[in-house]
């Protein structure tokens, strides 16, 4: 078991760099920064912008409202996700901005998820696209997430992935809504998403 628990220095993101496995990682203390695990080495990522935030109320609001009437899984927000060991041999510990998992897998949750959820939203930041769009597109494919959305305000674009197999198909919308297999019955508003691109 790991005694990893360094003093907490708030001027600067003192664990961006450092390698350790996900037992450690999940002692780091709080020291106002976001960190992702990235085949075993602890990566700062970038603080989100309001645009980023308001696009991802306006999906994550979508969702719970559906689910309300339909209780078929949970929907959670930047949450940490432990996939298992990364192709390059290390831990692998993602927070996308939103995961749903299943009802008949909720009670495999406690502190975190362990494994691929079976919906993976991603919000690109700045400095994110390639990491969010090959990266992390390559890395949920492995571990079997069932679908990947990738929502780029700067662009005004959504990407929508389905597992085919063992391989991630990238699925058009049907106008102005995307139909999600894995959330039985809801469809995504396209035209309210658009509009939190431009929320004020």
């Amino acid at each position: 078991m790991s005694t990893y628990a360094p003093s907490v220095d708030r001027s600067s993101p003192q664990f961006n760099g450092l390698r350790m496995a996900a037992d450690e990682f999940f002692q780091i203390p709080d020291d106002g920064y976001n960190y992702e695990l990235i085949d075993g080495i602890v990566m700062m990522t970038p603080s989100p912008t309001p645009k980023h935030q308001a696009v991802l109320m306006e999906i994550a609001t979508q969702i719970a409202l559906y689910l309300r009437t339909n209780p078929v899984g949970q929907a959670l927000p930047e949450i940490d996700v432990h996939l298992g060991e990364g192709l390059a041999g290390g831990d692998l510990v993602y927070r996308p901005e939103l995961v749903f998992m299943r009802s008949e897998r909720l009670p495999q949750i406690e502190d975190k998820i362990v494994g691929a959820p079976d919906l993976v939203v991603e919000i690109i930041s700045r400095g994110s696209r390639r990491f969010d769009s090959e990266t992390k597109k390559r890395d949920y494919e492995h571990f079997g997430v069932r679908e990947y959305w990738l929502i780029d305000p700067e662009r005004q674009s959504m990407t929508f992935y389905r597992l085919e197999g063992d391989r991630f198909a990238e699925t058009p919308p049907t106008g102005d809504g995307f139909s999600c297999q894995v959330i039985p019955g809801f469809t995504l508003d396209l035209a309210r998403v658009r509009k939190a691109f431009q929320p004020w």
